[in-house]
Order: structure tokens, then sequence, then C-alpha cells
């Protein structure tokens, strides 16, 4: 090889490569973790398969501010999976690659910026392995739209805050704008709003400590911040905003319990639910010496976080990982205390409120990162990143690995959609968690709008008008609600038969 300045071309290519290989490392990591998902896309649920349908008409040019039928979460995500759409088609796999593709852009960023603030970068990708090994709380989300994106774009921000270099007013402008925006994408960013407002006045405020410097930085980040809520409040312009009564003490004596029972354990791997006969998942109850692993695993990150805290006070760790752990930490308590006294918490499945404290886990873990040989850091965080890796694997149910196939998620719908179109219904109703899964899975062919929770007027209208409908219920979760509508539609003048096909039962209704 010839000879170049600053080295051989056999040493550039290794310099090169070692800087590529731990993205492609966490890039790698996160998608075997998360493989059974993506084999199984087709187990979209109907909050997902909203977002999906949504664009598939923006496609089409109809186009809207928030996803159907909420106020809370923009359209955002609605355009990127549109995007991927063009990509790959309308397919559940898109669906899904639309959030994991943002969680991946979110890893590499926290670990860009970890890289350059903790002593090597095996340091920066272990801690970064908090974001790979995941319960439930965090997959859910991950991939499954509308949340990841807003949790991405509202990181991002920090780190362009957080970022250890040529601490600019223009990047603080950017950050604190693009952390801000994160709020339209999903009302529940604000609970970040706090620490970010936190680390932003650290950024400002630090050295050098000249008045122009300070000034011209402060600068910055408030015009981020105006540009932030100008833009936030036009695109929620007419909307509601959480009210004092949304809040309060007298909520914590309700929520208390669900925290500290279910969706603490349950996020941090203590406690583990799987998929059962129905929607709702059930307890699994493994052997005593794994429980008191998980036990064990929950308990050590919670100490780990809490001894990177201490750390703060510590001479040895630099300024900037101290601002990162204030921010983790900031987060951390705007999360738990957002969850005890809010009014949304009020069953299994807002665990995912507390997510947060897992996405804040690499900046709080920071200084204890700085101070500790990588190989004792891992040691440390083996027992948690354990457990959590088996609380997220058993929480994939049907994608477990003996249930690879994902055709077998799909055989009902596939084989009751066929039966549908051969007989000529083309509209139909089902309950909430089946109306939209089912229209995705069959491309609006049938249509199926809800029987409950109507989040676009014009599939209940098109149904609604329709001679022919099929009546879709599940038996295993709507015995009830069938016989209710069978009750109802042999009170109508018309011809009714009841059928079951792939396991659903069907009441076929024609107008005549």
């Amino acid at each position: 090889m010839s000879e170049v300045p600053g080295g051989t071309t056999n040493s550039r290519w290794r310099g090169w490569l070692g800087a590529v290989a731990p993205y492609a490392g966490l890039i790698a990591l996160n998608l075997l973790f998360r493989l059974p998902l993506l084999l199984n896309a087709d187990n979209v649920h109907s909050d997902a398969a909203i977002v999906g349908l949504q664009a598939m008409h923006l496609l089409n040019g109809e186009t809207a501010r928030f996803v159907w039928g909420v106020t809370h979460q923009g359209a955002f995500d609605v355009w990127v999976v549109a995007a991927f759409f063009l990509l790959g088609g309308p397919t559940p796999l898109m669906l899904m690659l639309a959030p994991f593709v943002g969680h991946l852009v979110l890893s590499c960023a926290l670990f860009a910026l970890l890289r350059r603030l903790l002593p090597g970068r095996a340091a920066a990708f272990i801690t970064c392995l908090t974001l790979v090994f995941t319960t439930q709380a965090i997959n859910g989300i991950v991939a499954y739209v509308p949340r990841q994106w807003s949790v991405t774009v509202a990181l991002c921000g920090v780190v362009l805050i957080a970022w250890p270099t040529r601490r600019t007013p223009l990047r603080l402008a950017l950050g604190t704008a693009l952390a801000l925006f994160s709020i339209y994408l999903d009302f529940f960013s604000t609970v970040w709003m706090p620490a970010i407002g936190l680390l932003a006045l650290l950024v400002c405020l630090e050295l050098p400590r000249e008045p122009k410097a300070v000034a011209l930085r402060l600068a910055g980040a408030a015009a981020g911040t105006i540009i932030g809520v100008v833009l936030v409040a036009a695109l929620r312009a007419g909307l509601g905003h959480p009210t004092a009564s949304d809040f309060g003490l007298s909520f914590i004596e309700r929520n208390w319990p669900l925290m500290r029972d279910t969706s603490l354990p349950w996020l941090l791997g203590a406690k583990v639910w799987i998929p059962g006969a129905t929607r709702h998942p059930e307890l699994w109850h493994p052997p005593v010496w794994v429980a008191a692993l998980q036990w064990f695993g929950a308990a050590s990150v919670v100490a780990l976080v809490l001894a990177s805290a201490t750390l703060v006070f510590s001479p040895r760790v630099r300024w900037e990982v101290k601002r990162l752990v204030l921010f983790g930490i900031a987060a951390s308590v705007t999360t738990l205390g957002g969850f005890l006294m809010g009014t949304f918490p009020s069953d299994l499945w807002t665990t995912r409120y507390l997510g947060p404290l897992i996405w804040s886990l690499p900046f709080s873990l920071a200084a204890l990162a700085s101070t500790v040989r990588p190989r004792r850091l891992l040691a440390l965080l083996a027992p948690y990143l354990v457990v959590a890796a088996i609380a997220g694997w058993l929480s994939y149910g049907s994608g477990a690995p003996s249930n690879f196939d994902s055709r077998r998620a799909r055989q009902a719908e596939v084989e009751l959609g066929d039966f549908l179109r051969q007989r000529g219904y083309t509209h139909g109703y089902a309950p909430y968690w089946l109306a939209y899964r089912l229209t995705f899975l069959w491309t609006e062919n049938p249509l199926v709008a809800p029987l409950d929770s109507d989040r676009y007027q014009p599939y209940s209208k098109a149904v609604e008008d329709a001679r022919k409908k099929a009546f879709i219920f599940d038996p295993n979760e709507h015995r009830d609600l069938a016989d209710r509508n069978l009750a109802y539609v042999r009170r109508q003048s018309g011809r009714v038969e009841v059928v079951t096909v792939g396991g659903f039962t069907v009441i076929l209704y024609d107008e005549q």
C-alpha cells in the first residue's frame, strides 16, 4: 500500500471501521432483539392500524393535522408511515418499520453524544444497551406508531443542546425548537420539558461565562423556545389543553398501588405479563430463582441510577457529563410525579407512561459510566439487561421463538376476508380492537367500522349506507356483544345469517 498523509490506507480503513462498528452493532442488536416483532408484523393492533389507514389516505391526497380521532398526537407519524408505504407498499411490516427506524435514530444519536463525553466508545456503547434490551412498555412503542418519533425528536433536541463542542446560539435554538416541536407529535412529550429547560439553562450559564457569550447563548435558547411554542400553538390552534383538574395530589392514593404493584415492576422486568387467550395479558409465574433474579435486576438498575446521581458531586466527573445526569434525574422525577398525580393511569397498559424512565437511563447513568471501566460497567448493568431482555422477549407472545411463522397471526383474518368478499360483503362492523386492524389488513376491502370508539366517521357512514353488512366478533372476548347485536339485527327487516369463519362469529345482514 502506498503511504498517505497521516498513515497508511489500511490504518485509515481501520479507523473508519472502528468509528462505524458501534453504530452497526447497536442497529444489529436492536434488530435481533425485536426480530420476533418484525417477523410477526401482521399482529398490528387498531391504534397503529389507524395511522396506517390514514397514511394510505394521505397518499391519495387527504390531509389532517392530527391522527384520526385524537387531538394529542399530530400527523407527523402519518407522513413518516406514508414515506415507508411509498418504498414498500401499505404493509404491516412497513407500518412497523416506521417507528422502529425512529428508535434506531434515537439510539445512534445518544451514542454519538455519549462517545464524545465518556472515556472510550465501549462505555458509551454499553450505556446505550439500556435502549436495546427493553420491556414491553418500550417495545410496544418501538414497534407500533404513533409515539416513538415524538420521543426521538425530543431527545434529538436534547442531543443538540448538550453537544459538548461549539455551544453556539444557533445550535441551542435548533435544539430547543426541536424539543418543543415534539409536543405537537405527542402531547405527552410535555413530560420532558422541565428537564430540557433545566439542561438548556445549564448549558447557557456554563463556561465561558463572559457576559456576551452567556447573553448570546440565552438569546439562542430563547429564540428556539419562542419558535417552538409558536409552532406548536399554531398547529394546536383551537384545541384544549390539560387543566389543573387533570393533575393533583388527590390522585396519588389511587395511582400509587398501580405504579408500585404493576407498572414499575413491569417496566423494570421484575414482573412479566404475557399474552393470553384474550387481548388482556396474564401474569407470568416464573420459578422462584427466576423471580429472585428479576427483582434483583430491577433493583440493581435503580441502585445504579442513584449511585450515578451521587457522582454529580465528584470532581472526577466532567461538568458536561454531570449536566446529562441532572437532565436524566429531572426527567425521571417529572415522569414519576406525572404518573402519580395524573388522571391518565388506569390499568396495566398505562405502564407506557413511565417509559421516560428507561429513555432517560443513558443520561442518568452517564456519571457512573465515566468513572468505571467498561468491563465493570457491563458487569454492573448485566443483571438488569438480562431481566429486561427476558421480560421483553416473553411479552412478544405469538412472536416468541416457537411461533416465528407470521402467517399464523393472520390465517383467520385472511380466511374471513376471502369469505366476505366471496359473499359480496364489502362493509361491516366490529369492536374497536378488531375494526381498524381488519380494515388495514384487508386494505379497506372489506371496510370495517367500529361499534365503539369511532375515530373516522366516513368509515361509519359508508358502512351505515351499505345494504349488506357483516358484524364480526371474537367469541373469546365479545360473546355478549355478539348476542346483543344479533338480537338487534333480527329486529330489522332483512335476511340474517350467523356463521363461524376462522374462529370468528359473523352475523351477515342483508337489507334486501
